[in-house]
């Protein structure tokens, strides 16, 4: 991503997707079915990076927030629309419905510009500039945007190559106070979500929501249910990016899904769900329902700190790393979710769930920055900073608007 450019790394990750639902559309026997759902997980873990660096590199601060989120409201849509076809057609014709979208994403890919922050770090100026006119529209804060991400590469040469010293390697980059932060912060967080239920309530939806309602609901529309109660809420988020802090959206997502999952799992210690009453199986029902809506808070967060908390110099790479080491830790407690469940119950589960959730808002009070309104330039500087407490913080000063205020 880093050496080839935002747009093609986002070109490179469609193509396994496009031949993986190929594979699975067409597939006649159990190896193709498989080869098809690897390259379609695969690509789902490539292009995860270059999504969320290219969103963030192209949005201004005000709407950089909603626009992070809005893969993953395409996320829930998608999760939707597939539960939604496979309910009622075949799979071979869910497969070729899967593929439409790839395809045409790629198609629009081509046509669009490549990251200022990237062309103005490979000496691109130029392409830069235009690339700023065309998402701008403004051709006074294009050239006023650039001057300022010229000027951060010019600060920010001495941190790649230093006057009389070799040139810096990878892991010189990752002991620097602007890079160990962020991703410090980022992969205890990515692993508090993953124990906070996120993904394996996706994964799981048709079995733990059977066992609060009972077997009367049909799997695929159990599996459309959350499906559907996730998209709602994730449309609040993002809309609530927009005008709400980071911090308080986060904590108040986090204290929901937590406070939730924790009540469940209390009733279900204290109550057999095989003899629960029918007024009680709708409470719990409805602490589901309050879990799923405001853990999906947390769904959406870890792809905001990779956009806004990286700095630019790596962001691209340690993205990619962050993603991979995030998908390596998912695909083993998914597979080690079923055991899990018989041995604790889901009561138990539901209980690491809640206290996950809690955990992750003391990290995000202790350590978090507030980045709403923020210039990424503004965030990496603060980052530099010695203190790791968001309250010995001083206060993130945007260089744009500084740059505003001084001319």
């Amino acid at each position: 991503m880093d050496t080839a450019g935002r747009k093609k790394a986002l070109l490179i990750s469609i193509i396994p997707i496009i031949c993986g639902w190929c594979c699975i559309a067409a597939a006649q026997s159990h190896i193709v079915l498989l080869v098809g759902r690897i390259l379609a997980g695969t690509a789902v873990g490539l292009m995860a990076a270059p999504v969320q660096v290219y969103i963030a590199e192209i949005a201004t601060p005000s709407l950089r927030g909603a626009l992070i989120g809005a893969p993953f409201f395409s996320y829930s849509i998608g999760i939707l629309f597939i539960y939604g076809l496979g309910h009622s057609l075949h799979w071979r014709i869910v497969a070729w419905c899967a593929l439409i979208l790839p395809v045409i994403a790629f198609i629009c890919i081509i046509f669009i510009p490549e990251t200022p922050t990237w062309l103005v770090r490979h000496l691109h100026a130029a392409k830069a500039s235009k690339a700023l006119k065309y998402l701008r529209g403004d051709d006074e804060k294009a050239r006023r945007e650039l001057s300022q991400l010229v000027l951060r590469m010019e600060r920010e040469k001495s941190f790649i190559v230093t006057p009389g010293k070799k040139k810096r390697t990878f892991w010189d980059r990752i002991q620097k106070k602007s890079v160990m932060k962020p991703l410090v912060i980022i992969n205890l967080f990515n692993f508090l979500q993953i124990l906070s239920g996120v993904y394996l309530v996706i994964f799981y939806a048709v079995d733990i929501i059977r066992e609060f309602v009972g077997e009367d609901v049909s799997p695929g529309m159990a599996a459309i249910i959350t499906a559907a109660v996730r998209l709602v809420f994730t449309l609040i988020y993002c809309f609530l990016l927009r005008y709400t802090n980071r911090r308080i959206m986060s904590i108040v997502s986090g204290l929901g899904s937590g406070i939730a999952a924790t009540t469940i799992a209390i009733i279900l210690l204290s109550i057999d769900s095989s003899t629960m009453s029918d007024a009680m199986r709708s409470i719990c029902a409805l602490l589901l329902v309050i879990y799923i809506g405001c853990n999906t808070g947390y769904m959406i967060l870890p792809g905001i700190m990779v956009g806004e908390l990286l700095p630019a110099k790596i962001r691209g790479q340690l993205a990619g790393y962050i993603f991979c080491l995030f998908n390596l830790v998912l695909f083993a407690v998914a597979k080690a979710y079923p055991l899990i469940r018989e041995d604790l119950k889901t009561s138990g589960l539901f209980l690491i769930f809640g206290i996950s959730s809690l955990l992750g808002v003391v990290l995000i009070y202790c350590v978090l920055p507030e980045t709403k309104g923020k210039s990424l330039g503004a965030i990496e500087d603060y980052f530099m900073e010695n203190s790791w407490f968001w309250w010995n913080r001083k206060p993130i000063v945007d260089e744009i608007n500084q740059d505003r205020r001084i001319s």
